[in-house]
């Protein structure tokens, strides 16, 4: 996926005109106090902006993508941080974490429910007991509803002289033969305008309901705390775009 590799530099100017970062870092903080969350885990981080904030306010934090690209502009941005390449499915650390958080899609790439096992799994063992998680997932039903989206333009991103257009569309994708009950697999397709210069990128992603999500963190142990339609502590919708799931371990 180019979006983390040829573009890895560009990611944040790329996605934050769709993000509301400092929502993002209170929303964490806001939770992890109230749980007496002291050390974390960021999976997914991406370029490091959550970890450098969440470093900020005093948590003992690791930042891990699979993306070798985006580790090293990680730690070519904030060389005070910690940085770490690593996978939701097999990253282990020596000492487990108070808190876990995987957000904005990074948890959407695992197709199938073995690769939820895994991962969820995964995030157990690297949690102390009654650890906390914290994971933004895409939510089925609006998708389910729209079916498709044309390739329009999502946004634009100035970085020095350079101009970057994104034009994003999707639409849901079935594996031959698939019932309409299975899950809900999204061909996402992107096209970057680099001044002369476009790069198309496809992402096969899953989008989940919460009754999916629930399930799978009931097998793992996990209890669900909470879960929130946005980063202002809404409460979460059926038909809002993304649901923000806070559970603890067993």
């Amino acid at each position: 996926m180019k979006l983390y590799t040829e573009l890895a530099e560009y990611y944040y100017e790329i996605e934050k005109s769709g993000r509301k970062f400092q929502e993002e870092v209170l929303f964490l903080d806001e939770i992890y106090k109230k749980h007496k969350v002291q050390s974390v885990l960021d999976i997914g981080c991406g370029t490091g902006e959550h970890v450098l904030a969440m470093q900020e306010l005093g948590y003992k934090i690791l930042g891990i993508d699979s993306s070798r690209e985006m580790i090293t502009h990680a730690q070519k941005r904030f060389p005070n941080c910690n940085f770490a390449i690593g996978d939701l499915q097999t990253y282990k650390k020596e000492k487990s974490f108070d808190g876990i958080y995987s957000i904005f899609g990074t948890m959407n790439y695992l197709i199938t429910n073995s690769d939820l096992e895994v991962s969820l799994g995964n995030i157990r063992k690297n949690l102390k007991p009654s650890g906390i998680v914290i994971m933004e997932i895409w939510n089925a039903i609006p998708i389910q509803l729209i079916q498709r989206k044309p390739l329009t333009t999502v946004g634009h991103a100035k970085i020095g002289n350079l101009v970057i257009k994104r034009n994003r569309g999707f639409k849901i994708k079935r594996p031959d033969g698939a019932a309409q009950s299975e899950e809900t697999l999204v061909e996402v397709n992107f096209v970057y305008n680099l001044d002369q210069k476009e790069i198309k990128d496809k992402h096969i992603m899953r989008v989940f309901t919460l009754e999916e999500i629930a399930n799978l963190l009931e097998n793992q142990k996990f209890d669900i705390l909470q879960t929130y339609g946005n980063y202002r502590m809404e409460k979460y919708k059926n038909h809002g775009a993304r649901m923000i799931i806070v559970a603890k371990k067993r």
